[in-house]
This record gives C-alpha cells, sequence and structure tokens, in this order.
C-alpha cells in the first residue's frame, strides 16, 4: 500500500483528503466516509448562534453551484451539545472559525480550546456571504489578528484565503508568523440571474462560486503561493474526481479538500484517496515526489 501520509505544518494526516468546511455540519451521518479520509473541517463557528442569509441559498450553475448560506451556526458556545457527535469522528478534527472584530476571533479559539477535542484550527478568512467581518482584509489589520491568534494555541492553524485579496501577501504573513498552512481557496463572489422571472436567483443576491468552474483558478493559486512564498498548502476548488487531487498536488498543494463535489457523491473522498493510491502505485512515486513537482 502507498504511503498517503502527509503533513501540514506539524499537522499530520494519514491520507491527503480532507472535508470542507460547510460541507458538514455537526449531525453529518456519512460517518464512515468521515472516518475515512485525512480530516474533516468542521461547519465555521462564530461567536454568537448565526441564522445565515434569506433563502433561496443554493443554486446550480454552468460547471459548477452558488451558495449563500451566510454562515448560520450555533454559535462556539453551541458546540456543547455536538461534543459526542464530534467524538464518533476517528480521524483528525479541525475547528473552523470566524470573528466579526478581532475581540471575537480571540473569544472563539479561546473556547474551543476549552473543548480539548480539535486537532487544529483553520480560521475562515474569506466568506463571500456575509455583510461583516471584512475589516482583517486589511493586511496591517490581518497581520496583528494573526499574529495574536498564533499566541493563543500551539496545535496547528491554518489560514483560508480569500481568492479575491492579496493572497501572495497574505500567505507571506502567516509564513512569517509561524502558520503551519494555508487553504487556497474559498469560492469566488458571484451572482446568478432567473431570465424567465426577471430576478435573482437567490435571496442575498451574491453567493460563492465553487465547482469545476473554478479549477483553474484554484490551480493558479496553489501554483503561484508555493512558487513565492513556500508554505503548506491544502488546494481546494473544483475537485470532483481524482485527477482533479493529482493536479493540485503537481502545483504545490500537499492536501486537498472536498466541497462542492460531495453533495453530488457522498462517496467521492473515499474514491479520491482510492485513485491517488493506485496513481502512485502505477507512476511509481510517492506522494512527497509529487507534490510541487511543477514549481
Amino acid at each position: 500500500m502507498s504511503n498517503l501520509k502527509t503533513h501540514i505544518g506539524k499537522l499530520e494526516l494519514k491520507n491527503p483528503v480532507l472535508i470542507a468546511s460547510g460541507i458538514c455540519g455537526f449531525a453529518e451521518e456519512n460517518i464512515d466516509v468521515l472516518n475515512k479520509v485525512g480530516g474533516t473541517i468542521f461547519k465555521t463557528v462564530t461567536l454568537n448562534p448565526t441564522n445565515g442569509n434569506c433563502p433561496p441559498r443554493v443554486v446550480d450553475t454552468y460547471e459548477g453551484m452558488l451558495n449563500s448560506i451566510g454562515l448560520e451556526n450555533p454559535g462556539v458556545d453551541g458546540i456543547k451539545d455536538k461534543l459526542s457527535y464530534i467524538k464518533k469522528i476517528r480521524t483528525k478534527k479541525i475547528a473552523s472559525f470566524l470573528g466579526f472584530d478581532e475581540k471575537e476571533f480571540y473569544l472563539i479559539l479561546k473556547k474551543l480550546e476549552n473543548y480539548k477535542i480539535f486537532d487544529a484550527y483553520e480560521l475562515n478568512l474569506s466568506c463571500p456571504n456575509v455583510k461583516k467581518g471584512k475589516w482583517f482584509y486589511n493586511l496591517k489589520n490581518l497581520r496583528k489578528l494573526l499574529k495574536n491568534i498564533r499566541f493563543i494555541t500551539k496545535k496547528p492553524l491554518i489560514a483560508k484565503l480569500s481568492p479575491e485579496t492579496q493572497v501572495v501577501k497574505i500567505a507571506q504573513i502567516c509564513k512569517e508568523l509561524g502558520y503551519d498552512g494555508v487553504t487556497l481557496i474559498n469560492t469566488y463572489s458571484a451572482i446568478a440571474v432567473d431570465y424567465k422571472e426577471q430576478k435573482f436567483c437567490l435571496g442575498n443576491i451574491f453567493g460563492g462560486l465553487s465547482g469545476p468552474v473554478i479549477k483553474p483558478l484554484a490551480l493558479r493559486w496553489v501554483y503561484e503561493v508555493k512558487k513565492s512564498v513556500g508554505i503548506n498548502i491544502i488546494g481546494c476548488g473544483g475537485i470532483i474526481e481524482g485527477k482533479d487531487a493529482i493536479e493540485h498536488f503537481l502545483v504545490g498543494a500537499s492536501a486537498v479538500q472536498i466541497g462542492s463535489g460531495y453533495f453530488r457523491n457522498p462517496q467521492l473522498p473515499i474514491e479520491v484517496v482510492k485513485f491517488v493510491e493506485k496513481y502512485l502505485k502505477e507512476k511509481r512515486v510517492s506522494l512527497k515526489d509529487l507534490i510541487g513537482k511543477l514549481i
């Protein structure tokens, strides 16, 4: 069996496939699949419960989908009721969180630390579907935020970046401050129009575009950041079959996240793991040799 272990900084994964944040909440029934991947990033939590955006929240588009969930979640204190479920996940458990101001980020992380159940944290610096919280796109604010968060925990920290910000510069800041990696990328802000009804398809007008349509864009950012910064990268964008993961590895990703592809095929994460294993065996190469080969 090929060795599928990989690392995002000091976070060791048994294989390079993860479930992206927002895909599985805190009651996903597909436990068998979650336990066979390298890790699960749970739905982003905020300090207080959030109802999310008005419906409709999801719409199919050409080669992709738009979602405008708007961070609906029970709040960080609400996770107390989910701990028994989270304990059922026997792979790496990664919490995703977002604060609407600097203080909220710190409070959320301290509360997550107190649960003593998560292996790592992913900072959601990229949600396109909320009106608040984008103050940290200012690099000065962001550097201060990231620096102070690094002091709060010794566990692995990963920053999920928006493709509509200064991606390379922010990745460089993360590396300088000792972050274990970055996730590239989240969705692109977009809109969909119903020409028959002559109205917007989403209740919030704007949504995050994901799916195969953004894969070339995601690959571009993985390549640029790996070449320019050298930080560990989790590739995310357009992975609907095994070859998509291989492409992410070749341009520099050490692991990948599966997002919207999971909705169409809940067995996709396991299929990707098997494809990668078979590919490495056929090519007689290790995953380590594959990562960044095209850099």
